[in-house]
């Protein structure tokens, strides 16, 4: 049993890192589950046949105290069976002092009753009781297999995810050189995704110009809003390979779970915040001012969608110039739905330029704002496929 897991562990620390994290982590247990299951086997009745020979057979013989051959008859069994022969040549936890004798070979237990003369109900006896016996070791055996499978999916799941976190927090070292102007070569297989650093970020705003008729106010540095736009894309992957529970929660709650790594990072990161004309999704503060704003929508068709851009617009003032637009997809053809998207953000009243390819879901827009069409903004529409909802 530890043997099996530990193979099974083994393959799993081997995995390519792109097979480990862009792939489901429950899809990755069952497969694991799979391949190294464990069958107690399950003795065909049913199936058993016989053979009848003469034969001399070995008796011992109590007056001489030795072994003799003597003529007689003896009726070989085969009796077919489903599972893991070698369960047979172990030892359960429990068991008694008259282990039951076979031999396997293949799928099939063969035995054999022989002696001088055979009556059927004494044969008949004799099988009954060997079945029995092996029945009752085979019994033992599932209860000492019983709790296997959850000790292997346990074991394998802390490894991916252990290893998981620590590629990940090495991609987050790596993006963080490279922040630093240090080139990494990328290595082949690589996701291309932005994988935020793990170490809590502090936001650092500039004031825009000043103006007398106005206070001034934080605008977000772009280097900070990239990272922002980093945590977030991370946290969308992560769903995406989360378990089918996960990716079926509601709009609202699939919110809340980015609310947890920009909290991380930032500290001032609410939901449901009313901000102009209505309440946000996720708005980042600083101070007394607004320095990141994004709706989280369900793909709900063309019309949605529109409002969706409406419905973020009316949101910002004047003052808020970095904010974005998650989309989570539960449509087939997830493809089509991101090149839709792309389509469409081009025909909105208030939209000025771009996209500016973030990764192979995600773009940036320049907006300008209803109030005021010379006051351009940055929508970035970050896309993630939850997979088809059954």
């Amino acid at each position: 049993m530890r043997a099996q897991i530990a193979a099974a562990c083994a393959e799993a620390d081997g995995l390519q890192e792109d097979r480990l994290l862009n792939t489901d982590v429950e899809g990755l247990v069952g497969y694991f589950l799979e391949k190294y299951e464990v069958t107690v086997p399950t003795l065909d009745r049913a199936g058993m046949e016989g053979s009848h020979h003469e034969r001399e057979f070995e008796h011992f013989d109590i007056w001489d105290k030795r072994t003799i051959m003597v003529p007689g008859e003896a009726y070989d069994f085969e009796v077919p069976f489903t599972g893991e022969p070698s369960i047979f040549k172990m030892q359960p936890n429990a068991y008694d002092t008259s282990p039951p004798l076979a031999v396997v070979a293949g799928k099939t237990l063969r035995f054999t009753v022989a002696g001088r003369t055979l009556a059927p109900e004494a044969v008949k006896q004799q099988v009954d009781m060997l079945l029995d016996s092996i029945e009752k070791y085979l019994l033992w055996h599932q209860s000492m297999w019983a709790s296997y499978p959850d000790q292997l999916s346990r074991e394998v799941r802390q490894r991916i995810e252990v290893r998981s976190a620590r590629l990940l927090h090495q991609k987050g070292s790596v993006a963080a050189l490279s922040g630093l102007g240090i080139k990494i070569k990328e290595k082949p297989g690589d996701a291309r995704t932005f994988v935020p650093p793990v170490v809590k970020q502090k936001v650092q705003p500039q004031l825009p110009p000043m103006k007398p008729s106005r206070p001034p106010e934080p605008t977000l540095d772009k280097a900070v809003y990239e990272n922002i736009l980093g945590i977030v894309r991370g946290a969308g992957r992560s769903i995406e390979q989360s378990s089918s529970r996960t990716r079926s929660l509601d709009e609202e709650s699939l919110r809340d779970m980015f609310l947890v790594p920009l909290n991380a990072h930032f500290g001032n990161a609410t939901g449901e915040a009313f901000n102009v004309t209505g309440k946000t999704d996720i708005l980042i503060r600083h101070e007394t001012g607004n320095i990141f704003v994004a709706e989280f929508k369900i793909w709900g068709g063309e019309k949605r969608f529109i409002a969706t851009i409406d419905q973020l617009l009316g949101y910002l003032s004047w003052r808020d110039t970095r904010t974005a637009i998650v989309m989570f997809n539960r449509n087939a053809g997830f493809s089509g739905v991101v090149a839709k998207m792309r389509e469409l953000v081009k025909t909105h009243v208030n939209y000025v330029n771009g996209p500016v390819r973030l990764d192979e879901t995600s773009d940036s827009y320049t907006f300008s704002l209803p109030q005021d069409k010379d006051r351009h903004i940055t929508i970035a529409l970050l896309a993630f496929d939850l997979g088809v909802k059954p």
